[in-house]
């Protein structure tokens, strides 16, 4: 990951780029090593999270072609998700989002696909994201963005 080193300010603490690229990379490593059981638990926290709800079959959607699938319904999950990706376009926060999609990929890689690791990847970069945004983010974006992370791998 390519990272710069600017300084910003956090309420009263100064952290620079370069903790927080640490950080970062620490995390796409960790995502990297997830095993298939954890790859398995995060998918589904990430669903249990996402709230997903499953259309019901009907005639009606027979005819119509079909449902589209599954749909999100935690609304709080999502605004978090696009306010951090908003939050760090708008910050010029590059690194953050590219780390955020490597630590995506690193679950692919990792022996994550012995099982299905969709959920698992949407919240390994999730996770990454919100953290490397931490300062642009309330606490609750960052708890909702970061809580499958927290439950199946520990803190972030």
């Amino acid at each position: 990951m390519v990272g710069t080193t600017r300084t910003r300010s956090v309420g009263e603490d100064t952290v620079t780029d370069d903790t927080s690229t640490t950080g970062l990379q620490s995390m796409i490593e960790r995502a990297g090593r997830i095993t298939a059981e954890e790859a398995e638990a995060l998918d589904v926290a990430w669903k249990a999270d996402e709230q997903i709800l499953l259309p019901e079959p009907s005639a009606s959607l027979a005819i119509q072609g079909g449902a589209d699938g599954r749909m999100v319904t935690n609304a709080d999950l999502l605004a978090a998700w696009q306010h951090a990706l908003d939050a760090a376009g708008a910050a010029g926060r590059v690194d953050e989002i590219e780390a955020a999609q490597e630590a995506g990929r690193a679950v692919k890689h990792s022996d994550a696909h012995r099982r299905d690791r969709a959920g698992a990847e949407e919240a390994v970069r999730s996770a990454v994201l919100a953290t490397g945004v931490r300062d642009l983010l309330s606490d609750d974006e960052y708890a909702t963005l970061t809580a499958a992370w927290r439950k199946v791998l520990g803190e972030v």
